[in-house]
């Protein structure tokens, strides 16, 4: 556990002095510990109460495998989402399967995708022997759907990786247009649709392309307990999709998944309850944010992640040097046509506040 960071909020409780570890490091040259993780996308709301019950009683049978576990919340996440069993994928975090479907789409052709968006999954597969096709946003830092599809046919891609909202601009793309663009790519490859963060969209059930799955579309979407539901440290997820890739994704598994987890995410899916006190907490988190953003003069990207965008002015790698030295983490991504902007990640306020003191210092060094 990072005390550093963890020591500040843990589901909206501070920890008790007893837990805390001291800094060990005696080099007066060390850089601080970082203070605000803020380069990472986590939900310090926490995990829902159910899902917090169920983790701390499956620990009980950890001396188990938990292959039991699977067929029920694989049965839970088609029934609460009006799909069969067999169209259901679980994974260890949607990052597991979003990594090892582009690996085997890329045996087929290129990856397509906005840039910059969520790379990692690509990435890993690039490492693979795969080989990426990266489209330009468009004027208003939308994903470029026509540019996608023009370049996925002119490139005889392997698939197309649609992340929305993106990350990390935050921004949702048009249900209606990503539906047709999905309808339309899919005839010819798999579309992969991204949904990390759709449960905190305005309309989830709109914007999701879950029915396009329902209506055996060759579309295939990622859903992750990591994001919203609180859940990053028990890496669970799944994917929606035709039981042929539901099969691919499979068989390149090679590990189980962790019981806590399982049971967990079996406990929370679909309560809306929590949900709402997520989205709002998540709301409050990006709310303060543009706050610090605006009161120092810095453009940013209205979101709907659990991150804003933000042009910091300067050189984006050497301004994230300057936080890192001053102990605020955050992310930059590759895209030269943003070589000023940083994500700035959701946290607990403690860390929120230390980013507001720390930036108007770092915009002057």
């Amino acid at each position: 556990m990072d005390a550093t960071r963890r020591g500040l909020l843990i589901g909206g409780a501070a920890l008790a002095p007893s837990l805390a570890i001291a800094e060990t490091s005696v080099d007066p040259t060390a850089p601080p510990a970082i203070r605000a993780h803020l380069g990472v996308t986590e939900n310090p709301f926490g995990p829902a109460p159910a899902a917090k019950k169920a983790a701390a009683e499956a620990l009980l049978e950890t001396p188990y495998y938990a292959w039991a576990l699977e067929p029920p919340l694989v049965k839970l996440i088609a029934q609460r989402d009006a799909l069969e069993p067999e169209q259901v994928g679980l994974c260890n975090g949607s990052l597991e399967a979003l990594s090892l479907l582009s690996t085997a789409f890329g045996k087929g052709g290129p990856i397509v995708s906005a840039r910059p968006s969520y790379a990692t999954p690509l990435l890993y597969a690039e490492r693979q022997g795969a080989k990426l096709e990266w489209v330009p946003l468009a004027a208003d830092q939308q994903i470029d759907l026509p540019a996608l599809a023009a370049r996925a046919q002119a490139t005889n891609a392997g698939a197309v990786y649609v992340c929305n909202p993106n990350n990390p601009t935050g921004l949702l793309l048009d249900a209606e247009s990503l539906r047709a663009f999905c309808i339309e790519v899919a005839k010819t490859r798999p579309v992969i649709v991204d949904e990390a963060y759709i449960e905190i969209s305005p309309d989830p059930a709109r914007n999701s392309m879950m029915d396009l799955v329902r209506a055996g579309h060759d579309v295939i979407v990622a859903r992750t307990f990591s994001k919203v539901y609180g859940m990053a440290g028990l890496r669970v997820g799944f994917i929606a999709a035709r039981p042929d890739r539901v099969k691919t994704l499979k068989s390149m598994i090679p590990t189980h998944k962790g019981r806590p987890g399982l049971a967990a995410a079996a406990a929370c899916y679909g309560d809306q309850a929590y949900l709402s006190g997520a989205k709002a907490y998540l709301e409050g988190c990006r709310k303060k944010i543009y706050a610090i953003c605006e009161a120092n003069g810095l453009k940013h990207l209205p979101s709907y992640g659990a991150y804003v965008f933000v042009d910091c002015g300067k050189p984006n790698l050497a301004f994230q040097k300057t936080l890192a030295a001053m102990g605020v983490e955050v992310r930059v991504f590759d895209s030269p046509a943003h070589p000023t902007w940083i994500r700035v990640g959701t946290a607990s306020p403690a860390e929120l506040d230390y980013f507001a003191t720390v930036l108007p210092k770092a915009l002057k060094a």
